[in-house]
């Protein structure tokens, strides 16, 4: 019952704020500058899963205003197609990093190769996702949905990359997690499939409350980097036509793949005394993070979550040098 009050809530609470209606909505209500006017001329910023929907219009966006893109994408012809599409219509200096984010060794490559090339990193965006119709695991041994959302394209990435965030000022962490976590309260057996039975919507969940928590516990620990996780809204990508199908026509009117990427891009750019560290961000607002108390984790839960992420993030690392 108290899961079905929840779905209930989620899905009245997103026609009303996720939908193309919602961004309109909020959009109308934006104050301050254009933020297609905003300078990043000189800055640095890293996208993952930058190849399609979302992750792409975020790096676009960024390379329009300037600042030097990297692109993280698990497939390197359609990231070099994507990366040279972007560079041509920007000319701003685009590059392609190849990298599975559900994979340690592939996420410690990234970072080993940024830190070659970089003195410091202004903006980092976790975007990459993975979802698999049955349970299944990444050659680490990890479930696909937890590795690359939470595991290693969240906690790991961020982890690596601090010390180059630290380096600029006003640096910001935006982790792409999404309005299917106010369906569940966290729970680590379930969201790494050790135990319960597997279901492709509830481990995407768990993934993505496992995010908002993240942030939410960083920004408590670090004042010198903003973490803030965020919500795209319904919009209309290839990651939803696997999730959803044919049902997606209950998320309509959809969002165009900019009004979805709108408020990230405005989190990449804006000044950082205008973001709120560990929010949740949607179309530039921090949004609640329940919409029934049964979701709420204690500050217990949280501490033990990421003590278990860097214990598996350790193993995963461990087994990768080996």
């Amino acid at each position: 019952m108290g899961q079905a009050i929840a779905v209930s809530k989620f899905y009245m609470h997103g026609k009303k704020h996720f939908t193309q209606t919602g961004w309109k909505m909020h959009s109308a209500a934006y104050q301050g500058a254009d933020i297609k006017s905003l300078d990043l001329k000189g800055q640095v910023s890293v996208v993952t899963g930058a190849n399609s929907g979302i992750g792409r219009e975020v790096a676009e966006y960024l390379a329009s205003r300037g600042s030097k893109v990297y692109m993280v994408c698990r497939n390197a012809e359609r990231g070099q197609k994507e990366r040279d599409a972007i560079a041509a219509s920007t000319g701003s200096d685009v590059q392609v990093l190849v990298a599975d984010c559900g994979l340690a060794a592939d996420v410690q490559k990234v970072a080993a190769e940024l830190r070659e090339k970089e003195a410091g990193i202004n903006c980092l965006v976790c975007n990459a996702g993975a979802m698999t119709n049955t349970r299944t695991l990444t050659s680490e041994g990890h479930e696909v949905t937890f590795a690359t959302q939470l595991l290693n394209g969240t906690y790991l990435m961020a982890q690596e990359l601090q010390p180059l965030l630290e380096k600029k000022e006003g640096a910001r962490v935006i982790v792409v997690s999404s309005g299917g976590m106010y369906n569940v309260k966290y729970d680590h057996g379930l969201a790494t499939g050790a135990k319960g039975s597997y279901d492709k919507q509830l481990a995407y969940a768990y993934a993505k409350r496992g995010q908002v928590l993240l942030c939410e516990y960083w920004a408590k620990k670090i004042s010198n980097v903003k973490y803030v996780s965020c919500h795209p809204g319904w919009t209309d990508t290839p990651g939803v036509d696997f999730a959803y199908g044919s049902t997606k026509k209950w998320l309509e009117p959809m969002r165009s793949t900019w009004e979805g990427a709108e408020g990230i891009c405005w989190l990449c750019a804006a000044p950082s005394a205008e973001i709120e560290s560990g929010g949740f961000y949607l179309d530039r607002t921090p949004q609640v993070k329940h919409l029934v108390s049964w979701t709420a984790n204690t500050d217990k839960d949280v501490e033990d979550m990421v003590a278990a992420l860097a214990k598996a993030s350790a193993a995963s690392s461990t087994a990768a040098g080996a």
